[in-house]
């Protein structure tokens, strides 16, 4: 996140949380203030930076004005979102609510090892046998669930003003938007690497 300015203002994080281990606490703590809106707010708040707040909404319809947060950041929920029209207005509720800019990262739907399953190619098995291979799971997956991944094709046609790069070697995708008014000459490879790590 180097490429944030020294106050970077508030932060809302959609469907979000700390992260599965704390990864993301690092990153909240750049911000003054961070808004978690999760359907299903995460339990560890308690453990999160005391300058986070969580509350319940839904990201294809967010409770905020235009414009009413400096950065908005998403981390691997537009795939769990629903289908393309949920999708479409989850991503257009993000560049709404911006003001400086925003960070999406989806897995790749191209990507050899699906990162719920963790089996090789699972998007594409035909539902009746994804029962069935995920009792071979080792991720954290017991029961099929609908899981729209997303290629950087469409993920570009969701957020068309971003850059959308591969990256963790291909693993994900990011769409990364930084308005004129904060952009610095270096500003993408770097984020790019810092977001998705």
């Amino acid at each position: 996140m180097n490429l944030l300015p020294d106050h970077p203002g508030n932060l809302l994080d959609v469907g979000g949380g700390t992260g599965m281990s704390g990864e993301f606490t690092a990153l909240y703590r750049k911000f003054e203030s961070v808004i978690v809106i999760n359907l299903e707010p995460p339990t560890n708040r308690v453990t999160g930076p005391s300058n986070v707040s969580v509350i319940k909404g839904d990201g294809r319809s967010l409770p905020f004005a235009d414009k009413s947060f400096h950065w908005v950041f998403s981390n691997a929920v537009i795939e769990h979102v629903g289908g393309w029209n949920d999708q479409k207005q989850f991503a257009a509720e993000i560049r709404r609510v911006a003001s400086n800019g925003y960070f999406v990262t989806t897995p790749n739907l191209y990507f050899p090892i699906e990162p719920h399953a963790l089996l090789p190619l699972y998007q594409f098995y035909p539902e009746r046998l994804k029962p069935l291979a995920l009792k071979c799971s080792p991720g954290y997956m017991t029961e099929p669930e609908p899981i729209n991944l997303l290629s950087r094709k469409k993920l570009q046609l969701l957020f068309p003003d971003a850059h959308v790069k591969h990256v963790n070697f291909a693993s994900s995708v990011i769409a990364f938007e930084m308005f004129r008014s904060v952009e610095t000459a270096s500003s993408s490879p770097a984020l790019y690497s810092a977001v998705a790590s």
